[in-house]
């Protein structure tokens, strides 16, 4: 038996327990996508259509594959959901951490944003969306995936704390982590305005000295007094040596307990890390994870879905 072959056989014992669809050739073409991107190490439809079991000319195995990206009919969720549910089992009683982080693409010409579940040292992808353009991105273009987050977590978990950088750091973004019932800790600029409780109202690097720490309650953010919320503030390095706030709004009371929440953020991710340098794509420090991992693992199959549906998310909204 083919290396190619035992791999299949590995991935589609577990994987057809999880995934049902109507149209199994949709499962097959799926895992032997998977094996292609495996044994080649790439993600070019070429290489991967070298390893395809079929006997036609390299072209027409790549066609296969690039129909299988382009079919409407293949729900990147109704794939991915199943195997996240699996991965939960048992968390009902557990506090959730997540994190929201963004990656530009090709020229800046896209933006993928992610929303990740923190796991001890890693960040395991729970949605994803592709946005076309660079810059500060609005709540409303996450929202929708935010709200559907919301509505697998809360049937998983007993409650959801959300974490994100100054990317995010509008008002908005907190507002809707309270309307999904989460709490949040959501990094916020330095020159941003706070209205303490006393009525004094000035930038935060002008409220907090370098290299103190400071908490302020019932603060209430922007010159516009518009949003009512708690900040933690204190003082790192950069990579330059240069003193950096570090600054985060958050519904919980402030406390140094949410500096160090929000510094999990900061040293979790190797995943986020690798998006940046190899462009989410072109990870070559995936391979040699992915080979270290059983079929029947749950970690290896997040990672799986991770790459061969966010992959396909990517071609997909990219040649719209």
């Amino acid at each position: 038996m083919s290396s190619s072959q035992e791999l299949y056989n590995q991935l589609s014992e577990k994987l057809r327990e999880l995934v049902s669809v109507k149209n199994s050739k949709q499962i097959t073409n799926w895992i032997w996508i998977v094996v292609g991107m495996l044994q080649s190490e790439s993600c070019h439809l070429g290489q991967i259509a070298n390893y395809l079991p079929m006997s036609s000319m390299a072209e027409s195995r790549v066609t296969l594959i690039r129909r299988w990206l382009m079919n409407p009919s293949i729900q990147v969720w109704r794939f991915y959901k199943k195997v996240l549910e699996h991965v939960f089992a048992g968390w009902k009683n557990v506090s959730a951490t997540i994190v929201l982080d963004g990656v530009m693409l090709f020229g800046d010409r896209w933006q993928v944003f992610r929303v990740s579940l923190l796991h001890g040292n890693r960040a395991v992808p729970l949605a994803w969306v592709v946005v076309k353009g660079k810059g500060l991105v609005k709540v409303t273009k996450l929202k929708n995936m935010l709200e559907k987050v919301q509505r697998f977590l809360k049937k998983h978990v007993q409650e959801v704390l959300f974490l994100a950088d100054a990317g995010f750091r509008d008002w908005d973004w907190a507002q809707l982590c309270t309307e999904l019932g989460w709490n949040y800790g959501i990094r916020i600029a330095r020159n941003t305005y706070l209205t303490l409780p006393n009525g004094r109202m000035d930038r935060l690097d002008q409220l907090v000295p370098e290299n103190q720490n400071r908490y302020f309650q019932n603060a209430l953010l922007t010159k516009q007094a518009v949003w009512q919320a708690n900040v933690s503030v204190t003082w790192t390095k950069d990579k330059d040596g240069k003193l950096e706030m570090v600054a985060v709004m958050t519904n919980q009371i402030a406390c140094r307990a949410r500096l160090r929440e929000y510094a999990k953020r900061m040293s979790i991710e190797q995943s986020f890390r690798d998006d940046k340098k190899y462009k989410v794509l072109h990870n070559k420090r995936f391979w040699r994870i992915f080979s270290k991992f059983c079929a029947k693992q749950a970690c290896f199959l997040r990672i799986l879905c991770q790459k061969t549906c966010l992959w396909k998310m990517c071609c997909t909204d990219l040649h719209r």
